[in-house]
This record gives structure tokens, C-alpha cells and sequence, in this order.
């Protein structure tokens, strides 16, 4: 305020807004108490947009301050004020509270809105609380309130999350029924959640649908009709779909290209994935860090190491930051090699780039040292695990049991370690990348 700019309320606002939006609450609430010492009195909108921020941040004891703070000055909170609590609380998984600041909002003469009640619907949902979401649709239903595509769209998501498909499927129609018409994104969250329950004969009969009746399908659904054939092992259907698409601007995508190269590697066809990477370098997208890493996971399989290293050292010179999934296919490539040394100077880079390794990273080291006979490695490498905060998961802790370096008061599971796959630990970090 040294510029020659003469304050002014709207400024104010605009700088703390600023400030909150870029998660920067130290200097937001410094302009707020700049704002009050230069004598202007903060509105129900500055109010609002610094709870706001601080609720995004789940600062709730500072978010309830400032509102009890401006009630007590005379102002009448707003409906944008509640409902920044009442996303704070279900961002924090409190549900109880956000009901109640639900519950109080007739009593100061505010109607809840349309975001209200998506914003606490989808915290329900993201609580696991499907039962209590759903009686309060249908009791909006009931009494007639406004509802939209998107706080359908909120309910199907959520639903199909929890893997509740039947549920979602009869809010789908309900849409139909009152008049809303489903938007893609609707259309995008059932045909997932079909082929995640294997359902993919009706995947593929509601995508033909919305070929025929629309709306137009957009890039996320070109993608999940492709990863759904590729996790039904349908990679020839969704090379088809692909092929039909290429030629179309803005109908694939780095997704695209990454879950066809994953598939063609997961089926041992590398020289297809290379092929398809050299499509993505000539004529874009351009591959990114998930894209390298499947194929260098490939190459590592198929003891080609030249060509994996060859490929991580193109990713670090392209500017692309390796994160600990990379990390951890380098980790397992060489330790399958019988490299534990140089695994190790892996394991140790990842820290010093200040990358904390999950319980794969530390997995497929601690197995490899046990495997070597290093069970002191082993050890000193779970107690490191420990220190970090790292969740101990039922694999490693198998690892453990089986070469005596963890009691079990359970029967042996050395058998659950056994049943694995050299691969296990890679499989399910490769897998994440594309939920």
C-alpha cells in the first residue's frame, strides 16, 4: 500500500482473496488486519473469503473465529459462509458438525442453496456414509429443492465409489424422471464403474448409447472405454477403438497413449509399446513421467537394463522429475539383477530428492535383502520404515515373519508371501496410476 494506490475495501478483498487462493494465509490475514487498522470495517464478503480459505486449509478453530467474529460485529453471516463450513468439516471427515452448521443455517433466516447441498452430500459419501447421503436426496426430492446435473453427478460418483452401482444406477434414472438431463460426466462415472464390476457388456451398450442419443463424448471417455478393455484383457478391442479415434483432434490424450503402452508391456509386447511411445515423440502427445515408467518397467522384465536406463536417463534430461513409483521400478529391476548395492544408492537418491518411499519402495527392498541373506539390511531397513511413519501392510509384514525378523501371533503367513508374484509389489504400484 507504499505505491501511490489508495486503499479501498474492494482492494482489500481482492488481495486477501488473492493471497487465500494461493494458500498463502499468513499474508491473507495479515491484509485483513491491514484492512481494520486502516480504519475500513470488514463486510460479509471479506468475511466470507477468508473463511473460505481458511476452510479450504481446514483451519476450522480460526474458520469458526472469524464467523463468530462477524456476528458478534453486527453482520449477517451468508449462505457463502456456510457452506465454506460446512466444506471444511467434510474435508476433515466431521460430519456431525457439518450437519450442524447444516442445521443452523434456517435459524438466521438463510435458505440453503444448490451448493449446500451438493457439498454435503459428497461429504457424506466421501465418509462412507451412503445411507444417510441418500435419504437426504430423497428428502430433497421430496420437499422439492433445486437439484442439478452436478449434484447428480456428485451422488453417482460417490456412489459408484463405494461401489454402489445399483443405487447409482437409480439416481441415473430418477435424473430422466424430473426432467435433468445427464451430462458426459455422468455417462463417464457409469461406464467406469460397470467395468470395474466386470460389467462390460453394459459399458459398452450405454457408450454406443451416447454415440447414437449423445451428449458427445469427450476424451475421459474415449479413455475409460480403453482402460476398461485393457483390464478385461481386451487389448485388440481397445487398439481398435484407438485406431478410430487417432485421426480426430482432441479425442486422445497422454492417458491414452500410457494405458495402451501399459497393456502392450503388461502382455510382454514390447516392441508394440516402443512403437506407440515412437508415435508419441513424433507426432505428440508428449509421453510423460507414468508413460517412461511403464515402459522402463518393461524393459527391466524382459532384462533388457541398457534400454531401461537408457530410457530413465531421456526422462531426467527432458526435465521430468522421476516420483517414487519410478523410483521403485528401478529399485525392483535391479534387485531381481542381484544389484542390492546399487538399489540401495536408488533407495537412497529418492530421499535426498526428498521423495518418501511407501511400503512398495521399502517392500521390494526388504525382500531382496532377506532373499541375499542381509537380514541385518533387512532389519535396519524396516526400522528406518518405522521411523518414517511408513504403514506396515500385510506383504511386508509376511516378508518379516517368514525370515523370523517380526513375531506373529497368527498362523505362519510365509504361505501368503510364497503365493506371490516377483512382481506383486510393481503390479499394484503400476495399477494406481490409472484408478
Amino acid at each position: 500500500m507504499k505505491v501511490g494506490i489508495k486503499p479501498s475495501i474492494v482492494i482489500y478483498s481482492c488481495l486477501i482473496d488473492g493471497f487465500l487462493q494461493a494458500g498463502n494465509l499468513k499474508d491473507g490475514i495479515f491484509m485483513f488486519k491491514d484492512m481494520e487498522k486502516n480504519g475500513f470495517i470488514p463486510d460479509a464478503t471479506v468475511y466470507g473469503i477468508i473463511m473460505n480459505g481458511l476452510c479450504k486449509q481446514v483451519q476450522m478453530s480460526d474458520a469458526l473465529m472469524f464467523f463468530y467474529r462477524a456476528v458478534n460485529n453486527g453482520i449477517a453471516p451468508n449462505i457463502y459462509m456456510f457452506n465454506s463450513l460446512i466444506d471444511g468439516w467434510c474435508r476433515v471427515k466431521k460430519m456431525n458438525n457439518a450437519i450442524k452448521v447444516y442445521m443452523l443455517i434456517r435459524s438466521y433466516g438463510i435458505k440453503p442453496d444448490l451448493v449446500t447441498h451438493t457439498v454435503l452430500l459428497k461429504g457424506m459419501l466421501e465418509s462412507s456414509r451412503s445411507t444417510e447421503a441418500l435419504c437426504f436426496f430423497f428428502q430433497l426430492l421430496k420437499v422439492g429443492s433445486s437439484l442439478d446435473v452436478v449434484i447428480f453427478c456428485a451422488l453417482i460418483n460417490g456412489l459408484s465409489k463405494l461401489k454402489n452401482l445399483t443405487a447409482g444406477l437409480r439416481i441415473f434414472n430418477i435424473m430422466f424422471k424430473i426432467g435433468v438431463n445427464p451430462d458426459i460426466a455422468v455417462f463417464n462415472t457409469l461406464i467406469n464403474s460397470f467395468f470395474k464390476e466386470c460389467q462390460m457388456r453394459y459399458a459398452v451398450a450405454l457408450f454406443r448409447q451416447i454415440l447414437v442419443h449423445g451428449p458427445e463424448p469427450d476424451v475421459v471417455t474415449f479413455n475409460t472405454m480403453i482402460c476398461g478393455y485393457c483390464s478385461m484383457n481386451m487389448l485388440q478391442k481397445a487398439v481398435q477403438l484407438y485406431e478410430v479415434l487417432k485421426h480426430k483432434p482432441g479425442n486422445v490424450n497422454v492417458i491414452t497413449f500410457t494405458v495402451l503402452i501399459d497393456a502392450y508391456c503388461k502382455e510382454g509386447k514390447i516392441d508394440n509399446a516402443r512403437s506407440l511411445f515412437s508415435v508419441m515423440l513424433e507426432s505428440g502427445p508428449t509421453p510423460n513421467v507414468v508413460t517412461h515408467s511403464c515402459l522402463i518397467d518393461a524393459y527391466f522384465k524382459s532384462c533388457d537394463m541398457e534400454n531401461a536406463f537408457e530410457l530413465y536417463e531421456d526422462m531426467l534430461q527432458k526435465g521430468l522429475s522421476p516420483t517414487i513409483v519410478s523410483y521403485s521400478i528401478l529399485i525392483d529391476g535391479l534387485c531381481k539383477r542381484g544389484l542390492m548395492e546399487e538399489a540401495s544408492v536408488v533407495f537412497y537418491s529418492a530421499l535426498s530428492r526428498g521423495l518418501m518411499p511407501d511400503t512398495i519402495a521399502y517392500g521390494i527392498l526388504i525382500h531382496s535383502y532377506c532373499k541375499a541373506g542381509r537380514l541385518e539390511n533387512a532389519l535396519s531397513l524396516y526400522n528406518k520404515m518405522l521411523e518414517d511413519g511408513v504403514v506396515l501392510d500385510s506383504i511386508v509384514q509376511s516378508i518379516l515373519v517368514k525370515y523370523k525378523l517380526l513375531n506373529s501371533n497368527r498362523e505362519d503367513q510365509s504361505t501368503q508371501l510364497d503365493a506371490m508374484e516377483d512382481g506383486s509389489f510393481l503390479y499394484r504400484t503400476l495399477n494406481c496410476q490409472f484408478k
